[in-house]
């Protein structure tokens, strides 16, 4: 099995050509894609120019990662997909190589990463209590919200990505509604650029409502009390300044 390595990407010139060339170092690694949200600094010219194959995502919205991945992963052409942010300072092979390694040996369906630093407040605040109520099963999830994640190709045909940051846990979630087989890998320490603070309210609903509209359609919620939650949700994040 050989690698494609997914970068969902808007201006960040800074990180590419380093990132890039990083990801084609790693093992098994033979196709990188860059999914462009509509740059307007040099990203795509960096990217293509340590040999990316870069594509401009379906949809030009924001937040739209989900859009990205969905979209890296219909173009990808290997068996098993890496998806990883780009703007990993501390970014290395042994990040895609520890994503891949379950798939490839045959351990796992799908894989999540999960870092050496404490998880952010729309995770402890929003994903984590949410996953605790109604996916008890997937409580143990470090930081169900990690944007580095991998699995087969055709797996990713078969799920629904949100469009924003909900996708993350999104798909976390169906692959236990698929009843994949899960692992969750230690990447080590990341540094990485937080998410400034006035996006967090948008991220905290975007990632309450995935969970809740699968509760939802898997019987654990219902449909007048998943609302009542979501305005519960907006609520206590701004009362706490997310």
């Amino acid at each position: 099995m050989y690698v494609t390595v997914v970068f969902p990407v808007k201006n960040r010139e800074r990180f590419v050509k380093k990132n890039v060339s990083i990801a084609f170092k790693a093992k098994r690694v033979r196709e990188v894609i860059i999914v462009d949200g509509g740059s307007t600094d040099g990203t795509v010219k960096r990217a293509l120019e340590v040999g990316a194959k870069v594509i401009v995502q379906s949809k030009l919205i924001y937040p739209g990662k989900g859009i990205a991945m969905r979209d890296g992963a219909l173009m990808a052409s290997q068996d098993v997909v890496v998806f990883v942010d780009i703007d990993i300072e501390n970014f290395d092979t042994s990040f895609i190589e520890k994503l891949a390694e379950p798939i490839i040996s045959g351990r796992a369906d799908f894989v999540k990463g999960r870092y050496q630093r404490k998880a952010g407040r729309v995770t402890e605040l929003v994903a984590k209590p949410l996953l605790k109520m109604f996916y008890p099963e997937l409580a143990g999830f470090k930081q169900p919200l990690s944007g580095e994640i991998a699995g087969h190709r055709k797996f990713f045909y078969s799920v629904e990505f949100e469009e924003g940051w909900g996708v993350d846990v999104g798909l976390l979630l169906d692959a236990f509604r698929m009843k994949k087989r899960i692992e969750e890998v230690d990447l080590g320490y990341r540094e990485h650029e937080m998410k400034p603070l006035h996006m967090l309210t948008d991220m905290a609903y975007q990632v309450a409502e995935a969970i809740l509209r699968r509760a939802v359609e898997d019987g654990r919620l219902n449909k007048r009390e998943m609302s009542k939650r979501l305005v519960e949700v907006i609520t206590e994040a701004e009362e706490i300044g997310l």
